[in-house]
């Protein structure tokens, strides 16, 4: 209608939006990417402290289990490999083996805390070998068996020798069981025992090994040190320093740590420095050339 010479019209009420311009969208963009730019390293770094504190977790249980089963059997240290037929979940050339996760498994409550999150996930077994078999016969974490389960009759025919708990002088300065390499970091199928010797040799799926391993009693199967024959025929060259190529199969995951228990139950996550404390080892030290210097500072024995 028209009034005082004025044009009105009515009963439209839309309004007109403007739109955002490229400029506007581009901005946009470039503050979210910003965003995820920081955000994601944070999101990464919260992953791996969670795995980390899972591994520590699961050091913790198995060794706990490991004392439990000490409690039992006359305050003895695991014995890191039975060659005995009876209750035997696997035969290598006929005989049966039983490896301290085998014997300590039942006191723990999920053979899966076998698995360091921290690690490449093993590689799977077959579905007829069930759940429990797998998980102890190729575990992520090993045990100080030179010392806590020395080997004499080597190489051939080893008797594994454990320790009396009550008999070590400073347990928690004592290693006890470290986060290891997984099946997936080897270059052996998933179901592969490897030994020096005979079939009843020294087996190097269930144990770490301790720095110095030519100028003490026991016998170990890897030095720790750069160019290690043994440890790089398993475990390849310097892309596997994580998996322990340099530091006797005692694995590096988040922060260039391994994660550690001693015989007084507590576990820690410590450097390779700190763990090779009383040696003379650095990350480029030859292999074969580590010696230990200072005894008192040293964590691999019971003195």
């Amino acid at each position: 209608m028209t009034q005082g010479g004025l044009i009105q019209i009515e009963g439209f009420g839309h309004t007109m939006r403007k739109a955002f311009t490229l400029i506007e969208l581009l901005v946009v963009i470039a503050i979210i990417a910003i965003l995820a730019a920081i955000l994601f390293p944070v999101f990464a770094q919260a992953k791996a402290a969670a795995k980390k504190s899972t591994s520590i977790s699961n050091n913790k249980q198995i060794t706990l289990a490991a004392i439990m089963y000490g409690g039992d059997f006359d305050d003895i240290t695991p014995v890191y490999i039975s060659w005995s037929q009876q209750g035997a979940p696997a035969f290598v050339a006929g005989q049966g083996i039983q490896p301290w996760t085998w014997n300590v498994q039942p006191y723990m409550k999920n053979v899966d805390i076998y698995v360091d999150q921290q690690a490449s996930p093993p590689q799977p077994w077959p579905a007829v070998w069930g759940a429990t078999i797998p998980r102890a016969l190729s575990p992520v974490y090993g045990l100080n068996y030179s010392f806590l389960s020395y080997p004499t009759g080597l190489p051939n025919d080893p008797t594994y020798n454990p320790r009396s708990f009550t008999a070590v002088a400073n347990p928690a300065e004592t290693v006890f069981i470290g986060a290891k390499w997984s099946t997936a970091e080897w270059a052996f199928g998933a179901t592969s025992i490897l030994w020096y010797g005979t079939p009843r040799g020294l087996v190097v799926n269930y144990g770490i090994d301790a720095p110095d391993c030519y100028t003490v009693p026991q016998w170990c199967f890897s030095n720790w040190g750069s160019g290690d024959g043994n440890a790089v025929f398993i475990l390849g060259n310097n892309n596997k320093e994580a998996a322990g190529v340099r530091t006797g199969y005692n694995s590096l995951r988040a922060g260039n740590q391994s994660v550690t228990s001693f015989l007084d139950g507590h576990v820690q996550a410590l450097a390779p420095g700190r763990l090779g404390q009383g040696t003379n080892w650095n990350r480029t030290l030859p292999a074969g050339s580590l010696v230990v210097n200072d005894l008192t500072r040293y964590m691999w024995d019971i003195e």
